[in-house]
């Protein structure tokens, strides 16, 4: 049965759901259609930094679709309307560029699973602000592909990669750098889901929320430490 693939995106002007259109069709992986969800606000704690703060190119996705002619929807991400719209297209596969948590009815309603790049090496990272809290925790920074389930960042692993910061790095580099991977995996981590039908299951790890302000502080002042740690070049 061929994959026919949904991908999961923000309904607003967002990096990863805009480069992961770009990348899907650059490397012909047919994607059925996009379904958008939209902004809600969300507390959590204000940034020290802001790493899309200087990208004045980010677009809507919806013009990317229409431009790539791919069916475009919004709507919640475990709704009903998007349970109809999955059975309307035959949705089988499900990859995610933006999405909320998604229910467990909803993930099982993916025969062949749903696809997440974590920008955090499973599951010894999980959550959110996964690169701050790698440097606080000095553990290696690094990206993870994996068929999620209903627990958070867990499911099975697919494929990983550690991420080598270099001697003149700041936050913005590693950020970028982290970003790209996730990009570049994505062909590979589709290519070798085609070829295998089971991987390794992620179990325990640890969840981080929002790092605190004072934290992001403390950390950011030991990041060159932490490059000096793990950079190649010293």
């Amino acid at each position: 049965m061929r994959k026919k693939t949904l991908l999961f995106v923000y309904d607003f002007p967002h990096s990863k759901s805009v480069d992961f259109i770009d990348k899907c069709v650059s490397e012909g992986i047919k994607i059925e259609l996009i379904v958008g969800a939209s902004f809600k606000n969300i507390k959590k704690t204000r940034r020290l930094f802001n790493f899309h703060k200087y990208n004045k190119t980010i677009i809507h996705p919806k013009k990317l679709a229409t431009k790539f002619n791919i069916p475009y929807y919004n709507c919640d991400h475990n709704s009903l309307e998007l349970e109809k719209i999955m059975k309307d297209f035959d949705i089988n596969f499900g990859i995610i560029a933006g999405a909320r948590i998604l229910s467990k009815k909803i993930i099982e309603k993916f025969y062949y699973g749903v696809l997440n790049i974590h920008p955090g090496v499973l599951p010894f990272n999980r959550g959110l602000d996964s690169i701050l809290w790698a440097i606080h925790d000095n553990k290696k920074i690094g990206i993870s592909a994996h068929l999620i389930n209903e627990k958070i960042d867990l499911g099975e692993l697919v494929l990983s990669k550690i991420i080598e910061p270099i001697k003149f790095d700041n936050i913005f580099d590693i950020y970028r750098k982290v970003h790209k991977a996730q990009i570049e995996l994505l062909p590979l981590a589709y290519n070798l889901i085609e070829k295998k039908s089971s991987f390794k299951f992620l179990t325990n790890g640890f969840y981080h929320t929002y790092m605190p302000k004072e934290l992001q502080k403390k950390t950011l002042n030991n990041l060159e430490m932490y490059i000096t740690n793990y950079s190649k070049i010293k």
